[in-house]
């Protein structure tokens, strides 16, 4: 496998074969500390229902289900006495469908994926042979919700707003949080209130974190980061020259893997600011994201 000797961004401080990236930041200690944030027992669910008509991106393509098998077809297939049948549907979808996490493998810099692996020489027809979702860790850490609409006392961002290091310095001396390592920071613009309200609109241009601010969570030495909108990162990009250069700032330089079309309105009406995040990704061999239901357990 292919992999230049040494750049600026790779080998990667936790070595040249590693594939977990910023995950390795959460500790057992990180683990223990944030399981002992649940005091109330209460969950919220960070996601979007799938189903017909959500918005998605052009690149990714449509979420398409349908229902395969009905109870009436079954109960002519299972003829025993107890009149058992059953249905189900089939699902067609990208692996960045509906509220998601990206893998490592997902953006790349002139065809190098994160820690320098050449994307031409592990892709192949089922997805990557190296940073797909199997090698993905399950997510168990502290989140913490950056509610920036309300910083900015607005019911939403507006498009191509550009959320900058004294955003984040705001919300943390109003919410009274801190940032630590191996957080999953979570950010609301507000963005999620056009979601199949206004699709057009919520797929155009978004509101999201520029380039400082990416760097200050950076330094943070986050594991997570996520914000409420089709795109974590604003778009269009603030250099017109540049495509998803947080993207690549995070993914691929650093590790931190990336949740799109979070849904936080919930935790944010009750000011519960530090959370429980507990999130499972599908392990899809070779994939480059995955569904998921992330869930604030306080």
């Amino acid at each position: 496998m292919m992999m230049i000797a040494k750049s600026d961004w790779f080998p990667s401080r936790w070595g040249a074969d590693d594939q977990a990236g910023a995950m390795n930041e959460v500790t057992p200690e990180i683990i223990t500390s944030a399981a002992r944030l649940v005091r109330k027992g209460k969950i919220f669910v960070l996601s979007h229902i799938l189903e017909s008509g959500i918005p998605q991106h052009w690149f990714h393509g449509e979420f398409q289900y349908s229902t395969y098998r009905r109870h009436s077809d079954t109960q002519k297939m299972f003829t025993k006495k107890n009149k058992f049948s059953a249905m189900n549907v089939k699902v067609n979808m990208a692996d960045h469908s509906g509220t998601h996490i990206d893998s490592l493998n997902h953006t790349a810099i002139d065809g190098l994926l994160y820690n320098g692996i050449s994307a031409a020489e592990v892709t192949g027809p089922l997805g990557t042979t190296k940073l797909g979702m199997e090698t993905s860790p399950p997510i168990f850490t502290r989140g913490v919700l950056l509610d920036v609409a309300r910083a900015k006392r607005k019911p939403s961002l507006e498009a191509g707003y550009v959320i900058k290091p004294s955003d984040i310095d705001l919300c943390i001396r109003r919410q009274r949080v801190t940032l630590r390592k191996g957080d999953a920071v979570l950010v609301r613009t507000g963005w999620s209130r056009h979601w199949m309200n206004d699709n057009n609109k919520y797929l155009g241009s978004c509101p999201g974190i520029g380039k400082e601010a990416a760097s200050l969570l950076i330094r943070k030495r986050i594991a997570i980061f996520g914000a409420d909108a089709w795109n974590p990162e604003v778009d269009p990009n603030e250099d017109p020259k540049e495509e998803d250069a947080v993207h690549q700032m995070m993914l691929v330089k650093n590790g931190i893997r990336m949740i799109e079309n979070l849904y936080l309105e919930e935790p944010a009406r009750e000011k519960s600011w530090t959370f429980l995040l507990v999130c499972l990704p599908l392990q899809v061999k070779g994939a480059s994201g995955s569904p998921i239901t992330p869930i604030a357990v306080v």
